[in-house]
């Protein structure tokens, strides 16, 4: 048995994880943080006013329309300039939506919103297509600067909906938090997820990437070519009603992963367990190996996965 490599670093980022904690704990590198001290976050010259640097260098670094609050963030990326959304966010929860060209003006429209305390300015810019969206200025860390901050921010990012069915990626890593993404039609779809919940509905992909070290992920949608996935641990809900993959690849090292595809698919699994369980409760449309099941002998679906352990479950959509 033989996981991926990338599989196995999840594995250690759950390790992190803990260290994570701790870190949050034991304090930040971009100042000397005393309780007694001027410069603790709480302090005349903390978190305040290193937020207010961070906003005014950031104003001064995004094309646009950028305006920095002190509720929060608002940024503004012409549609027609790009083709790609990134989004690198630590904590706090996020949302995104497609929404009429005559709510957005034609627009991205990216709102970030602080509260219970002072957070770090987030960073949007346009470069190449690629619209690209983080938590903080050089994205943070588990045990960073981001930790010494003691607010919580919420990301709203509103796609036009010319822009949003037409996407050709759209990917999002997520440290902590909770996020939704509405239907968004994209040629590929990149997720990491390294802890809390992303729930996804509407999806309409040709490919899909997954990385799930830990927390609950739920995809609901259509994505027609090809899914990759590769998870340490947490509970996965991939729900294609539609119509399904013709590829499905990766591994578990444990937790949950539940598959669902229309009823009718053919299915051509090749599975290497060395424990846990694989219940395929697609009946009669599944053939056990390739080119056994489907239309003239072809299954409509190949999967090739690798569980070390954990669930892997399979059921016809209703």
């Amino acid at each position: 048995m033989k996981l991926a490599t990338s599989t196995w670093v999840k594995i250690a980022l759950i390790g992190l994880l803990c260290l994570g904690v701790c870190g949050w704990l034991g304090g930040c590198g971009r100042g000397v943080w005393f309780a007694s001290s001027p410069l603790w976050p709480g302090g005349v010259l903390g978190c305040a006013g290193i937020n207010a640097v961070d906003g005014a260098l950031s104003s001064l670094a995004q094309p646009g329309n950028y305006e920095t609050t002190t509720e929060g963030t608002r940024f503004e990326a012409d549609a027609s300039e790009v083709s790609t959304i990134e989004v690198n966010w630590l904590a706090g929860s996020g949302q995104v939506r497609v929404a009429p060209d005559s709510e957005t003006g034609g627009k991205v429209i990216v709102e970030e919103t602080v509260r219970g305390g002072s957070c770090p300015v987030m960073v949007c810019e346009v470069e190449g297509g690629i619209l690209s969206v983080s938590y903080m200025e050089g994205h943070g860390g588990l045990s960073g600067c981001s930790q010494s901050w003691f607010g919580q921010k919420d990301l709203t990012v509103t796609v036009p909906a010319s822009l949003g069915e037409k996407l050709e990626l759209f990917g999002l890593e997520a440290a902590s938090g909770r996020y939704t993404v509405e239907n968004l039609n994209c040629g590929e779809l990149e997720l990491g997820v390294a802890s809390g919940e992303v729930d996804m509905t509407g999806l309409a992909a040709k490919r899909a990437e997954l990385s799930v070290a830990s927390g609950r992920v739920h995809v609901q949608g259509a994505i027609t070519e090809n899914i990759g996935l590769d998870q340490a641990s947490g509970d996965v809900s991939l729900s294609l009603p539609d119509a399904a993959p013709a590829e499905v690849t990766g591994s578990m090292a444990s937790g949950s992963l539940t598959l669902e595809l229309p009823a009718d698919t053919q299915l051509a699994a090749e599975v290497d367990k060395t424990s846990g369980n694989f219940n395929n409760n697609l009946g009669d449309g599944a053939a056990d190996a390739p080119g056994t099941g489907g239309e003239a002998g072809v299954p409509t679906c190949s999967l090739d996965f690798d569980i070390l352990s954990g669930s892997f479950t399979i059921n016809p959509a209703e």
